[in-house]
């Protein structure tokens, strides 16, 4: 009995002792309401009072505040601060966390986030290749600044004037010729909104800073030059390899390559890479010249070197009406959508002679001369053989007949006699050779006499020997040759009637 008395009092004192342990380990204490702090996902503490760290940013970071002209400075953007409940007793204040996260990730201020999305490949003047679809992004204070940057940068390939009559739908109308442009837009996707912008980003707050970043692709400062006088836009963009195009793109204070300049004057020179594609149609209407052709009619009873014009020709025009697609400055596709003959083409007519002297050669009653080089026979006379390969070798130049033995040869150019041959057993008979100031060489052959030695000045159709039939020859001629440099000793035969006439 006293065993089961003790039995129940121990048992009595046991379960007291769970229900005041259970207690302690339950409702012993309220959780605190706190705050924990993650950055990155990860944790970094907890605290008190999240408007405490929040104040603290914000009044901390003046510099920023003073760069970027804000009133206000929010967290990095992987700061999260999440309300937790817990029994832990390691709060900490908040400039713990504030410099814990001040040297690691940005503060961030409210801005806008502009995202340019391309449909095909563009590389930067940085060298950054940026891929179809792989989005681009351009951090800035006010939303207008972007606005009014893309108009700058329209302006710079379409013109000011034509890009505001558009806007303002002041276009004079096409009567008879003129044009218009019909649309503008930008091949890229863009779309903007408010965000919270990482002061470690790039952020533009002027309108010009952002319309050079569009324009020439890059941050970087681009080349200047200064004009110095004398100078015209022509000759500095091909001194730095530019096109005039893309000089005046740069430059949009010049509306026109034939701008006079002031010496001194600083100028863009750096090489544009557009970040955006400024597309813009136009609708073209032009009399254009249509040139008149040829029509020759064969008379057999005139000489080959008769040639009379009986209509003459003119030039037609006809009134095009086209549709222009530009992409940034450059025309992309082109398209005739009418055509209306305002004034018709007259062909010319012209009757030529086919009548040959014997044996076929073609008899010219005229010399084939021309402004720079003499003709070296007198006329009529008849080339009897061209520069061709004849038995097995080439002719090295062409033969002149039907002149006369004894007739005057004269110096195609003026010169300098270099060599004189005298041998009649030679095969290239009496000959004279002149060299003339422009690397070319002349040489005369089969002459029945010499009227020049060697060394001698000669002028251009200055008489140099007389026609013959000596050395290698069946019958009176002139060998006419062409060299660039001297003949068999390194320089090159040419064809007298391409290279210094049209014969």
């Amino acid at each position: 009995m006293k065993s089961k008395i003790l039995g129940g009092f121990i048992t009595i004192i046991f379960s007291c002792l769970l229900f005041f342990v259970g207690m302690d380990t339950r409702v012993a204490g309220t959780p605190t309401s706190v705050y924990q702090v993650y950055l990155d996902g990860e944790k970094i503490g907890l605290i008190a009072n999240k408007d405490e760290l929040l104040n603290l940013i914000d009044t901390e970071q003046s510099e920023i505040k003073e760069k970027y002209k804000v009133d206000k400075v929010y967290p990095p953007s992987g700061l999260d601060i999440k309300k937790v409940y817990t029994y832990e007793d390691d709060i900490v204040d908040s400039v713990s966390i504030y410099n814990k996260i001040k040297d690691i990730e940005p503060f961030t201020i409210e801005g806008y986030n502009a995202t340019i999305t391309y449909t095909e490949k563009k590389i930067t003047n940085d060298g950054e290749i940026l891929e179809p679809g792989a989005p681009i992004h351009i951090y800035m204070l006010d939303k207008t600044i972007f606005d009014e940057a893309l108009y700058n940068t329209a302006k710079s390939f379409i013109g000011t004037e034509d890009l505001n009559n558009y806007k303002e739908n002041t276009q004079k109308e096409i009567t008879e010729t003129g044009e218009v442009i019909s649309s503008v837009y930008f091949e890229e996707t863009m779309t903007i909104k408010k965000d919270l912008v990482s002061t470690e980003e790039y952020i533009f707050s002027t309108v010009d800073e952002l319309s050079r970043y569009l324009l020439f692709g890059t941050l970087e400062e681009q080349e200047k030059y200064s004009i110095k006088e004398g100078e015209d836009l022509e000759s500095i963009a091909e001194a730095h390899n530019l096109n005039i195009e893309e000089l005046l793109i740069a430059n949009p204070q010049f509306t026109a390559a034939n701008v006079l300049l002031t010496p001194g004057e600083i100028i863009n020179v750096g090489l544009i890479a557009p970040l955006v594609s400024v597309v813009y149609r136009k609708t073209v209407v032009e009399d254009v010249s249509v040139a008149y052709k040829t029509e020759v009619v064969n008379d057999s009873t005139k000489y080959t070197d008769y040639s009379n014009v009986t209509t003459k020709g003119q030039d037609g025009i006809n009134r095009m009406t086209q549709d222009i697609k530009y992409i940034n400055g450059e025309i992309q596709a082109l398209a005739i959508v009418q055509s209306q003959v305002v004034k018709p083409v007259v062909n010319q007519v012209e009757v030529h002679g086919t009548k040959k002297i014997g044996g076929g050669y073609y008899y010219y009653d005229k010399s084939q001369g021309n402004s720079e080089w003499s003709w070296p026979t007198v006329s009529p006379f008849v080339i009897t053989s061209k520069f061709k390969w004849r038995w097995g070798k080439m002719h090295q130049g062409i033969d002149i007949s039907g002149c006369g033995y004894g007739s005057p040869i004269y110096s195609v150019k003026d010169g300098v006699v270099y060599y004189v041959n005298h041998d009649r057993n030679k095969s290239e008979g009496l000959a004279v050779y002149v060299e003339h100031p422009n690397g070319y060489v002349t040489q005369y052959m089969h002459l029945s006499k010499i009227l020049v030695k060697e060394g001698q000045k000669v002028g251009r159709a200055e008489k140099i020997g007389l026609m013959g039939s000596s050395g290698a020859s069946t019958g009176t001629h002139l060998h006419l040759g062409v060299w660039i440099g001297r003949p068999y000793h390194g320089g090159s035969v040419m064809d007298p009637c391409k290279s210094i006439f049209a014969c």
